[in-house]
């Protein structure tokens, strides 16, 4: 369960360089090993950190390392893997020095390694990537220009956007990599007369020009290993995710990094399903599922477990309609919602040890409509009971 020492994925006696490097050669030395990070060590050995991120941010690359430099955070070369990925998320890097207990540097953990890790992760084999994908990722039009995928990657905090062709097919990948490597410090230099019969600055001309191609994609039914087996196969580090030729989405490294940070800090909730609906309807009950669990995990804390029954009839036309129901099981309490076109009504059980809610029967036809019933039947109970024991505390969360 990613539990051993990170020392074990990390890259020992990395590669470092002086805070009076210039930044072009820093971009030679990143280009040469593909790298994306660089620890710099000063006189002293003190670590610090530069990122191919911070080097766009520069105006020119006669600079040196030194204008852009951090000071990191370290992990210890003992700490297990699952525990690391929570310290670097926090830390807001993709990366961090390994250091012994003296605080000497061993090593570095990239999310490079961690995605090598994740590839033969049990915890994850059966995770779909629509649990962690990003959907309506940014976009460039093949014909827009270098410029404006920088300034789109600076806006969002971004390291990468998917190409499009002039029909809105997607056909590539412009990354940050891309334009520090073929703009900033190309091998063969972009001229203002690249485009035959122009003059047009570096930065003015089309993503085509630097994008990767083909596109690397997943499918929807993918899981999480096997997304993080493409990006270590291609080094890449963002697969975006396609349904019938169509783009739905796209995961990245650090949208897995953070999944896994919830299951470490105990948010993540398995929620079990059973009977059948509608195939079309998944993407979008997953998403309401989601949305909903999270707000019931924020009024009870983690609850034991989560179950949904869903019962497909039909009537004598032959029309489906749905009966759900969620329970919703918390420590001396188990909630149970129900949708199902009837009628309104409400009733209350005691058992011996702890109560039973049956709450919410509604008149609805339609599956995702049941569903969000089921669920909205479930939080409004538990809200009750918060109100009762604590009116503040659900008044704050409420106005957030």
């Amino acid at each position: 369960m990613l539990t051993e020492p990170v020392i074990e994925i990390a890259t020992k006696d990395p590669v470092t360089i002086t805070p009076d490097t210039p930044i072009s050669k820093a971009i030679g030395i990143m280009e040469k090993h593909h790298f994306h990070n660089l620890i710099v060590l000063d006189e002293r050995e003190e670590i610090y950190l530069v990122t191919i991120h911070d080097l766009l941010l520069a105006s020119s690359v006669n600079e040196t390392i030194e204008t852009l430099m951090f000071k990191p955070h370290c992990v210890n070369e003992n700490t297990p893997v699952i525990d690391a990925i929570c310290e670097i998320l926090d830390s807001g890097q993709r990366a961090a020095p390994v250091v012994d207990d003296n605080g000497k540097l061993v090593g570095i953990v990239t999310d490079y390694d961690i995605m090598s890790r994740v590839g033969r992760s049990q915890l994850l084999k059966d995770v779909k990537v629509t649990r962690v994908m990003t959907r309506d990722p940014i976009t460039i039009y093949e014909y827009e220009s270098i410029g404006k995928a920088r300034s789109l990657m600076r806006k969002h905090n971004i390291g990468r956007l998917i190409v499009l062709d002039r029909d809105g097919k997607p056909i590539g990948m412009v990354t940050e990599d891309d334009i520090l490597r073929k703009i900033y410090k190309p091998k063969r230099r972009m001229t203002l007369g690249e485009v035959v019969g122009e003059k047009v600055p570096r930065m003015s001309q089309p993503v085509s020009l630097i994008m990767s191609t083909p596109l690397i994609t997943a499918d929807m039914d993918a899981t999480i290993p096997e997304v993080a087996r493409i990006m270590e196969k291609y080094d890449i580090r963002g697969v975006p995710i396609m349904k019938r030729g169509r783009l739905k989405g796209i995961v990245t490294r650090i949208d897995i990094m953070k999944y896994i940070k919830e299951l470490r800090e105990g948010s993540y909730v398995e929620v079990e399903i059973y009977g059948e609906f509608d195939e079309e309807m998944k993407e979008l009950a997953e998403r309401i599922l989601a949305t909903e669990v999270k707000k019931i995990v924020k009024y009870t804390g983690k609850p034991q477990w989560i179950k949904i029954s869903i019962k497909k009839e039909h009537d004598k036309g032959g029309v489906p309609y749905y009966h759900v129901k969620v329970y919703v099981k918390t420590p001396g309490k188990l909630y149970v919602g129900e949708g199902r076109p009837k009628l309104s009504i409400s009733k209350r059980m005691e058992m011996e040890e702890e109560d039973v809610v049956l709450v919410t029967e509604k008149q609805r036809w339609d599956f995702i409509e049941v569903l969000k019933d089921a669920l909205d039947a479930v939080l409004k109970r538990i809200e009750m009971d918060k109100e009762r024991e604590h009116p503040r505390h659900v008044k704050r969360e409420l106005e957030k």
